[in-house]
This record gives C-alpha cells, sequence and structure tokens, in this order.
C-alpha cells in the first residue's frame, strides 16, 4: 500500500469505515476525537494539547480508547505515542478501561491490535523501536474483509474476558 498525502490516513479512513459499519449494524459505538491545531503559518501547522486517544468506544458495556498509527518501516517507534496520549491510556487502565493501539504496517500491508499495557512493558524492558517481527509473534493480526471492515471486535472480546 502507497501512504495517502497525510501520515496516518489510510489507516484512518479504513477506521471510520469500519466504525460506520459497526454503528448500522449495531455492533459497537466508537467515535473519532478530532485532533486540536491551530494555523501559525502558511502550509504549516502546530498542534495544541491533545488530552483524548485518537478513538473511544463502547462495547457490551466496557469503556475503551485507542490509538490508530501507521508505519511504513519495519518497526514502531515508541515515540509516535505522545506523552499525553500515554497519560490518558494510563488513566483508563487505573479506571477499568481498556486501552490498546491498533498499528498498520504499510511495508507489509499489515494490521495488528495490540495491548497497550503489554506493549509499555515490553518497552520498558526492551527499547522503543518495536521490530515488525515482535508484532507477528506477540499481538493479534486483524483482517481488512471484503466490506472494508477492519473487524478488531474479536480482540476487543479477549480483552474484556482478561478484565
Amino acid at each position: 500500500m502507497q501512504p495517502l498525502n497525510q501520515q496516518g490516513m489510510f489507516l484512518e479512513t479504513i477506521l471510520n469505515l469500519t466504525h460506520e459499519k459497526f454503528k448500522i449494524d449495531n455492533e459497537c459505538l466508537v467515535i473519532k476525537i478530532p485532533t486540536n491545531w491551530v494555523i501559525t503559518k502558511a502550509n504549516d501547522h502546530s498542534f495544541l494539547k491533545h488530552e483524548a486517544c485518537d478513538y473511544i468506544g463502547n462495547y457490551q458495556g466496557y469503556y475503551f480508547e485507542f490509538e490508530a498509527k501507521e508505519t511504513y518501516k519495519n518497526f514502531f517507534d515508541w515515540k509516535m505515542i505522545r506523552k499525553s496520549q500515554i497519560l490518558k491510556m494510563n488513566q483508563i487502565i487505573q479506571n477499568q478501561g481498556i486501552a490498546f493501539l491498533i498499528i498498520y504496517f504499510g511495508e507489509h500491508d499489515s494490521f495488528y491490535f495490540v495491548d497497550y499495557l503489554f506493549l509499555k512493558t515490553w518497552v520498558e524492558t526492551n527499547q522503543q523501536h518495536i521490530p515488525y517481527e515482535w508484532f507477528e509473534l506477540n499481538t493479534q493480526k486483524i483482517y481488512l474483509n471484503s466490506q472494508l471492515k477492519l473487524d478488531y471486535l474479536n480482540c476487543l472480546k479477549m480483552q474484556i474476558a482478561k478484565k
């Protein structure tokens, strides 16, 4: 897959289509949280403080938030997650919610569902560049179906079962 004009737009587009289908089928409610930004000069922008993750939702009575990240390298860089997002996901976990990431590896045309705490623990004991192979071995690969629906609800069910 070739990246769309803006970084992260391929995954975001897929997720927005998926969430619309979840809503129509009454499977799950997911809302995209807009990013606040202000134009500082022509063709440049500066991000303001952003407290939430990319998406928030409710599935079978369980609250969740997640980050959608896209990379075209053979690794995921933990630094792609802002400090405010890390703090927010920590708060979600502390309040019995579910926090996770969906990561798209463009070089491999692969999507992965990864539990936030699992990834954070690995980063704290290893390194901040997490190789693609680690995701293959340790996380749940998710697939795009023929309706362009990225079905990650089974992964979410497994997270709920752990509670």
